[in-house]
Formats: C-alpha cells, sequence, structure tokens
C-alpha cells in the first residue's frame, strides 16, 4: 500500500536502472512542475520511457492533487513522510492503544490523505497486521543476537525477613538485583525451590555461591537447589564474637560506675 511492489526498468543517460511505480511518478511529477515547458514526448524521451506511461502518470497525478498541499506528498521527501506519518499513526494509536481501523481511516481522510495512501479500514487492517509481525520477527531476531555466548556468573544472597508473614528475598549481590521477594506462608525449601523454577536455568546461569544464615533450608537451597557452595553470612558470626566482648565491656562500665559515684553521707 505504502510502497510499489512492482518495478520497471527505465534507461537514463548515465545507464539503466530499476524504479517503483511511485518513483516514475515522482521523477514525471518533478518534471512537470519545474520543466513546464516540456511536453509528454520530450519528458518521456528524458525519462526513458513510453509516452503512454507519462501520459498515464500525468493523468494519475491530476487526480491525486485535489488539495493546496499534495504536491508534497508528489515528492520524494514528502512521500517519505508520508510513509513515516501512516506507520506512526498506526502503531502508536493503532496498535499500542488499541483504536480501531475505522476511527483511523476516518483520520487520513479529514487530513485529505485518501489520495495518496490506500487508507480504507481493510487496508489498515493488513497494513497493522503487517508492522505486528514484523515487530515480532524483530524481537525475536533480536534475542537471537543477545543471547549471551557463555553462562552469566552471579552471587547470591538469601534470607527471610518478617513484616506480617516471612517474605522471602533472594539478591545477586554485585548489582542489588532482586531475584525473589514474595511473601509466603512457610519457609521451607520446597516453597524457596518453587520461587526458583521461576526464573533459575541453569544452562543460562552459573551460581558462584550463596550466601545465607545457618537455615536448613537456605543451605539446602543453595548445595540442592543451585547446586553451587553455601558461605554462612558475618551477621551471626559478628554476634558470637561480640558476645563475650561485650559482657567483659559490660561489667568494666558497670564498675567504673559504681565506684564514680560517690557516698551518700549523713
Amino acid at each position: 500500500m505504502l510502497r510499489a511492489v512492482y518495478r520497471v526498468r527505465c534507461k537514463t543517460k548515465s545507464g539503466t536502472m530499476s524504479l517503483t511505480i511511485r518513483e516514475r511518478s515522482q521523477k514525471v511529477a518533478g518534471y512537470i512542475k519545474t520543466e513546464t515547458h516540456l511536453g509528454i514526448e520530450s519528458i518521456a524521451s528524458a525519462l526513458g520511457i513510453s509516452k503512454s506511461s507519462v501520459h498515464r502518470h500525468q493523468q494519475g497525478i491530476e487526480r491525486r492533487n485535489q488539495y493546496a498541499e499534495s504536491d508534497l506528498w508528489e515528492t520524494a521527501s514528502g512521500s517519505a513522510w508520508l510513509k513515516r506519518l501512516v506507520l506512526g499513526v498506526l502503531y502508536h494509536f493503532g496498535i499500542k492503544h488499541g483504536i480501531g481501523a475505522e476511527s483511523l481511516c476516518e483520520f487520513f481522510k479529514s487530513v485529505h490523505l485518501e489520495t495518496h495512501v490506500g487508507v480504507s479500514a481493510n487496508a489498515l487492517r493488513q497494513l497493522k497486521h503487517r508492522v505486528e509481525d514484523v515487530i515480532v520477527t524483530y524481537e525475536v531476531s533480536q534475542s537471537e543476537q543477545c543471547q549471551p555466548l557463555n553462562k552469566l556468573g552471579i552471587c547470591l544472597g538469601g534470607d527471610e525477613t518478617f513484616f506480617g508473614l516471612p517474605i522471602l528475598v533472594l539478591v545477586e549481590l554485585a548489582s542489588g538485583f532482586i531475584f525473589t521477594e514474595v511473601e509466603c506462608e512457610n519457609r521451607q525449601y520446597e516453597t524457596w525451590c518453587h520461587q526458583l523454577e521461576q526464573w533459575w536455568h541453569p544452562s543460562d546461569w552459573e551460581c558462584h555461591f550463596m550466601v545465607s544464615d545457618g537455615a536448613r533450608a537456605l543451605v539446602k537451597l543453595a548445595i540442592a537447589g543451585l547446586g553451587t557452595v553455601s558461605v554462612a553470612d558475618l551477621f551471626h558470626g559478628m554476634r558470637a564474637l561480640a558476645r563475650p566482648i561485650g559482657s567483659a565491656l559490660g561489667r568494666q562500665l558497670a564498675q567504673v560506675e559504681n565506684n564514680s559515684t560517690p557516698s551518700n553521707s549523713k
């Protein structure tokens, strides 16, 4: 609809070139507009096409140019902008926002494009399907191009937080990306595995290690679920180290406070 699919052979002074019907019409329109003194025979000779072909294009141009702005659509730049306009409206409003072909048809007619573009509801539906097919094809092509050559290495950290029901959290430690953050009634290994199945694919990922506390479900998740090393976090270890030191410091602080308190004398 927007591009002629049939091509013709046209001889020029520089050799033989292939033109679409639209491109040939644009050349005829250019001669008619700029070389007003030339007749059909002279234009046909300059373009290397028959006089009948020039005459048919001339009649088509006269039928299409019904409005003041119509001359613009006969030029190469105007035709390119027209294609961008039609495809832009069709994509942003017809595909993304679901506006029907009948409404789009009414819009294109209201801006005087029906003489240069096939804007019937049926034609727009067909063009919409073609655009959707191109989008899907492009997405598949890009997905294939963007597949990593090697597995992506990740380092995970898992924990259970409590704000009401337990919240299972699994984070990639280097980037901070959250793979799992879901509220569950229990913290069993099977529950963790169910969340893992939604994104974990061994063929795509390689988990170097998983950091967690000593919860059995998380340790099993690392070893059995991810097939990696379970690394203990430092929180509980730091608390274990600080407990005896804190007790000793607390006793010394209490002794200092008792010695510094003045005795009450009567």
